[in-house]
């Protein structure tokens, strides 16, 4: 190797060397000067820390109804309006049952025809099928004859079945909050005429939580919830569901996580909608040692604090367990007669 080539290295060392003596120098500072003006001072005390995951949502159901008619008609009867509270299978409107009546009759004499048909085919080849002469003719006019009746018998049954659908039921306990057609009169199709129920026993509060977050939460982990409109108020709540997918149409990658509202809303004041945030405890610990987390410095991936020794703060190693955004958890290092400082930078 040529005396340049090692001159050239020996060059590149020494400026990488001159280039990371402040850094290290910084790094490796255990000693500064304590200004009181600017520095603050912490006593390490006993105390119950907790790491919190707080989440903004909602409230939410899954239990809503959406009930409509399963055929067109004249709509005779309308037994409630947007805010009635209803029962579970009770009659929410009815149609006209005069025509479908009469085009049951009809039907009827439809099946009496073609049982009739059916009768008079089966007698007249009677002697043929008997001797075992059916050709393919006749088999055919045979086959017409069943088909014939077995049509008419779906038609009465069908038209039987729209008397029955005639008048539409809720299918759940709740308040009804919308009504697409009020008003008795009208004639109106499936899509036309919408009766929309919510059990409002039956809420959740719904938040979005992100990838990295998602995998410190479990189900049936203990939350606190706080509505804004009760901001006075705490519940307490557990979660119930955390999705396999996440959200769609979302920027980034976030799923969807619901809590328990263990509520007996009977005067309706809890609302779909209503915002607040969940408080979640990934982990805590009670009467241990801690610090504030602005006093805890890090040294690629050491954790050290500044103690103050008459009118020098001096650079302490220590390990930390718990951290929240105000304080920190010391697991070794500090003891309670140490004096932390705060360093205004």
């Amino acid at each position: 190797m040529s005396k340049l080539k090692y001159l050239l290295i020996f060059l590149a060392l020494f400026l990488g060397v001159i280039l990371l003596l402040p850094q290290t120098k910084a790094a490796s500072t255990t000693t500064l000067k304590y200004n009181s003006k600017k520095d603050t001072l912490y006593t390490p005390k006993l105390d119950t820390i907790k790491d919190t995951l707080t989440l903004a949502g909602s409230i939410s159901t899954d239990q809503v109804a959406s009930v409509k008619f399963q055929n067109s008609g004249k709509l005779v009867w309308v037994g409630v309006k947007v805010g009635d509270r209803v029962k579970k299978g009770q009659a929410l409107a009815s149609l006209d049952r005069a025509e479908l009546r009469k085009n049951l009759a009809t039907q009827f004499n439809n099946y009496r025809t073609s049982l009739s048909n059916f009768n008079d085919t089966q007698e007249t080849y009677k002697k043929t099928k008997e001797n075992l002469l059916v050709t393919d003719t006749i088999q055919r006019i045979l086959d017409r004859t069943q088909y014939s009746l077995d049509n008419s018998v779906i038609n009465y049954e069908l038209t039987d079945m729209a008397i029955k659908e005639a008048t539409i039921y809720s299918p759940i306990e709740g308040v009804v909050v919308n009504v697409d057609q009020p008003f008795a009169g009208t004639n109106i199709t499936p899509a036309t005429a919408t009766f929309t129920i919510i059990n409002p026993n039956n809420l959740y509060f719904k938040s979005e939580i992100d990838q990295e977050a998602v995998i410190k939460v479990h189900l049936n982990q203990p939350v606190a919830l706080k509505l804004d409109s009760f901001p006075d108020k705490e519940i307490a709540s557990k979660t119930t569901y955390i999705a396999f997918t996440p959200v769609s149409g979302q920027s980034s990658t976030v799923y969807e996580i619901r809590f328990e509202l263990p509520l007996v809303n009977n005067d309706l004041i809890y609302r779909v909608g209503m915002d607040g945030d969940s408080s979640i405890v990934l982990n805590s610990a009670d009467n241990v040692l801690t610090i504030p987390t602005d006093a805890v410095n890090d040294d690629n991936g050491q954790r050290y604090v500044y103690l103050k020794s008459g009118n020098e703060l001096v650079r302490k190693n220590i390990k930390t367990g718990i951290e929240n955004d105000t304080t920190t958890q010391v697991t070794e290092g500090l003891t309670q007669n140490d004096q932390v400082a705060v360093i205004q930078k």
